[in-house]
């Protein structure tokens, strides 16, 4: 299997594990709520605030699709902060090169 097939079957099975989840109401529940908690657990870091004050948004996500970045496009921000360890879709690349987004690994 080559690189490029690879990356199209892991596109794919990201894409249909979104779509099961947008679709499963019990699931986005779980997630909206997980994401509460985390939200009111994690204070905002000094990077996090003078990255938004940059015009970054630091996202604390481990795999970024392309959906992922077509929707951080419309904040109007123009840098994605995200972990050393983040992955992207090669469709997220593109996007972002599209889009004119800059990645910046912390």
């Amino acid at each position: 299997m080559t690189n490029l097939e690879l990356n199209e079957l892991v596109e794919n099975i990201v894409a249909r594990v979104l779509q099961r989840i947008e679709s499963d109401a019990e699931l986005q529940h779980l997630l909206q709520r997980r994401d509460a908690d985390d939200a009111s657990a994690t204070p905002a870091s000094a990077d996090s605030v003078s990255a938004e004050l940059a015009g970054e948004q630091a996202l604390a996500k481990k795999l970024f699709t392309e959906r992922d970045i077509l929707d951080f496009s419309r904040t109007r921000q123009n840098t994605l902060v995200a972990a050393k360890s983040a992955i992207f879709t090669p469709s997220a690349l593109d996007a972002a090169r599209a889009k004119h987004i800059k990645i910046i690994r912390k």
